[in-house]
Order: C-alpha cells, then sequence, then structure tokens
C-alpha cells in the first residue's frame, strides 16, 4: 500500500496536505482513490478551488469541475468556489487530522 511523506499508509478517506500534478499551488483536500503497488501517480485528490470570475463571460472552469458556488467578495469582485480533483503521488502529501 502507497505511503504519505512521513511513512503513514495511505487511505481513502484521508485528508491531506500537499501539492498535486496539475495544479499550482499545495492543496488541503481528501484522497478519493490510491492505486495499489504503484509509487508514482498513485492517488487522487478532491479539494475546493475559490477563483476570480470577474470579466469571464463564458464558462470560467473545466467540465470535469463542479461549480459549488458564486461569492461576492468584499472587494466588490465575483469569485466561483469549485470542487477539483488531481493525481499525484502518496509521497507528496502528509496526513493531517
Amino acid at each position: 500500500m502507497p505511503h504519505y511523506a512521513d511513512g503513514t499508509p495511505a487511505k481513502i478517506g484521508d485528508k491531506v496536505k500537499g501539492k498535486p500534478y496539475n495544479t499550482p499551488d499545495e492543496v488541503i483536500g481528501e484522497i478519493v482513490s490510491i492505486t495499489p503497488n504503484s509509487e508514482t501517480c498513485n492517488c487522487i485528490v478532491a479539494f475546493t478551488h475559490v477563483f476570480d470570475l470577474e470579466g469571464k463571460l463564458e464558462k470560467a472552469w473545466p467540465d470535469s469541475d463542479i461549480l459549488l458556488q458564486t461569492v461576492l467578495g468584499s472587494d466588490g469582485r465575483r469569485r466561483g468556489i469549485i470542487v477539483k480533483t488531481d493525481y499525484g503521488e502518496t509521497g507528496a502529501f502528509t496526513k493531517i487530522l
């Protein structure tokens, strides 16, 4: 079974912090899939992402992402909150909680 950076065995449902492959920043999310007997590309993590909607006339998120809500910030700009998933390597994550 794959392990996290600190050697803890990885399990579906674990809350984690780390950097998935195709996301520019570190995320906090939940492991939703693990591929046993693999050291790389062995997990999928789900997390939320906030992005600026101002000036975007078309849909601003990929079809695979789900828009949860739009909010108006205190700065007057509209933002969208979406659920995202991304592949990663369990060794790049740390279990939290």
